[in-house]
């Protein structure tokens, strides 16, 4: 089954000088998220888009204001559109894209950044009595701790919402209630190598991709 269509178009990677990071989870179906970035500027009037989960970083869009009260955008090439103002640390807006809806986005704390090391795309392979099925852990920075998500290309299912995760350079673990599985694995030179569990026990080593900024 496939869980969600990705309802933002992949955004292209480009270079990001933004003094503040803004992180917020935009629902697409209910209990699944795509989390989406603004990176923000405003003594340079600077703005550009992330998508975590499709590894995506650093999109100018076509047009926005930004301001000690007000953070917009449209984007004219991905047929979309947000305002919001802010409120603090937040950012309280709506996100339109064939339908309106609504969107809050958070500044990250110092600690927050500190996580960012830990983004990205984790992909490995399970051995499904000789074959291989890929499997991709998606791994996003919001405010106050991550969130993740399980991809499975082949069987066309994306988007699988994780109920814990945990990460650091010795140990990562995770679990998802909705497809009965959990994993837990050890750093080591081929990523994190140890075990995924759904019904028995499967060797898997999830590798972090590189994605370039430039």
């Amino acid at each position: 089954m496939k869980w969600f269509t990705i309802l933002v178009s992949v955004l292209m990677c480009g270079s990001v000088n933004a003094a503040d990071k803004w992180r917020g989870l935009l629902e697409i179906q209910p209990n699944v998220f795509l989390t989406i970035g603004l990176n923000v500027d405003i003594t340079k009037n600077e703005m550009t888009l992330d998508s975590p989960n499709q590894g995506s970083f650093g999109k100018t869009p076509t047009e926005f204001t930004v301001s000690e009260t007000k953070i917009a955008f449209k984007d004219t090439r991905i047929q979309a559109e947000f305002t919001g103002e802010i409120e603090g640390d937040k950012l309280v807006g709506s996100f339109t894209q064939g339908r309106v809806m609504p969107l809050t986005l958070h500044k990250l704390s110092e600690q927050d950044l500190m996580s960012l090391e830990f983004e990205g795309s984790y992909f490995g392979d399970l051995d499904l009595n000789g074959k291989p099925l890929p499997v991709v852990l998606q791994v996003a920075v919001v405010a106050n701790g991550f969130y993740t998500s399980l991809d499975s290309p082949a069987q066309q299912s994306f988007g699988i919402p994780l109920n814990e995760f945990t990460i650091d350079n010795k140990r990562m673990t995770f679990s998802s209630n909705m497809i009965g599985a959990q994993f837990e694995g050890q750093l080591g030179k081929e990523g994190y190598q140890g075990k995924f569990v759904q019904g028995f026990e499967m060797p898997l080593t999830l590798k972090k991709n590189v994605f370039n900024t430039l």
